[in-house]
């Protein structure tokens, strides 16, 4: 008896995390955007590189606390339709379109360093 407790007990323990989805594997968060830095003459950029994502119509771009403004511009592909903002402190959002396609990224940051990046919806 004691052995078919042990082998129902390891077979429901086996069998539990198929019926639970983990948070981690969850797709509701935000699209990371891929970020490179534009080079000039050589000299890396002086701040850590930003991070970029979209989520709900929104792109928000975090700097490092050096920072102290960032401005950036959303293309649309398709038609070249823009949108653009500009923050004073490290923290910026810009509102852009919910519509499918491919979106071009450029940033600036106060300290001159030039960013830039695509997502598709």
């Amino acid at each position: 008896m004691e052995q078919t407790l042990k082998r129902t007990l390891v077979i429901l323990l086996t069998a539990l995390p198929l019926y639970f989805t983990p948070v981690w594997a969850s797709n509701d968060g935000p699209d990371d955007i891929p970020l490179t830095p534009i080079h000039n003459d050589n000299i890396r950029p002086r701040s850590i590189a930003p991070v970029c994502y979209y989520l709900d119509g929104y792109v928000y771009i975090i700097c490092d606390t050096c920072i102290t403004s960032t401005s950036a511009t959303v293309t649309r592909q398709s038609d070249n339709v823009q949108w653009s903002n500009i923050s004073y402190s490290n923290i910026l959002q810009i509102s852009v379109s919910t519509d499918p396609g491919i979106y071009h990224i450029s940033l600036v940051l106060s300290d001159g360093s030039l960013y830039y990046g695509d997502y598709n919806l």
